[in-house]
């Protein structure tokens, strides 16, 4: 990849994420930072003992629900406003390859998103700081695989959107990500329905993503160890999938006919 392909890339990626942020998406930051610091003055009175535990267990899924809506909802829309607006078809005469585009839109978003969960995850570590108990760099174990999963859900989105209008894509993506949250539930599904092939759910499993690769969240909380192996292989994981996405969504716009 030459360094003007990789330029226009980049030109791309700070573009849409100088438009996220003026689409206020940081208004999150403010909510979970209020949420955290009154769940845990409120906590500090309630249960001391459990304190620890229930402030990084409801910081972790508050990380993993915003940060999955604006996946989502922000990630269905990087392509289709740019075609309603129609700014997409000045960008495109320039030298600028549809691929580029579509990658320089993910990697904006993702941007985003790993500012939003570093901010996130400090905010978490000042509150555990301020009841008295001890934050530990093992958060940073839960907070990673969030995001590669949140990185997932994006490329997801921006396939969807290539294929449909705003509202299915989102739609869409939603099952998908509640569906890859219960892919254990789908590797047992025999036992639900005894009739049901062995091959159609062996295959439906692997298919499916499965966001459960990314839930750290109750190891981290409970202080059991998270071996930097297990990290390593869903990093992999993430890779591939999100690699075999991205480059379905991009030769599914290369051919989409604009009107």
């Amino acid at each position: 990849m030459g360094r003007g392909r990789l330029g226009r890339i980049a030109a791309v990626a700070a573009n849409t994420y100088r438009e996220t942020v003026r689409a206020r998406v940081f208004y999150n930051l403010l909510i979970f930072a209020v949420l955290m610091t009154l769940s845990g003055l409120l906590l500090a009175r309630l249960s001391i003992r459990q304190q620890d535990k229930i402030l990084k267990d409801l910081g972790l899924a508050c990380m993993e629900w915003f940060g999955t809506a604006i996946a989502i909802f922000m990630g269905v829309g990087l392509v289709s406003k740019e075609l309603e607006r129609r700014s997409l078809y000045p960008l495109l005469a320039k030298p600028l390859g549809r691929d580029e585009f579509y990658l320089g839109k993910f990697l904006g978003l993702g941007t985003t998103l790993l500012v939003n969960v570093s901010v996130m995850t400090l905010g978490l570590m000042v509150t555990l700081w301020l009841t008295g108990s001890q934050p530990g760099l093992s958060l940073l174990k839960a907070a990673y695989p969030i995001y590669l999963g949140l990185l997932l859900t994006v490329s997801l989105a921006l396939l969807l959107s290539t294929l449909s209008s705003s509202p299915i894509a989102a739609l869409v993506t939603l099952c998908l990500v509640v569906a890859g949250r219960f892919s254990d539930v789908i590797r047992n599904m025999q036992e639900v329905a005894p009739g049901m092939p062995t091959w159609f759910v062996q295959a439906l499993y692997w298919a499916l993503p499965n966001f459960l690769n990314f839930d750290f969240k109750d190891a981290v909380t409970y202080g059991d160890p998270v071996p930097l192996a297990a990290l390593g292989w869903v990093t992999g994981y993430a890779a591939v999938y999100v690699g075999v996405v991205l480059a379905a969504g991009m030769t599914l716009f290369k051919s989409r006919e604009l009107v």
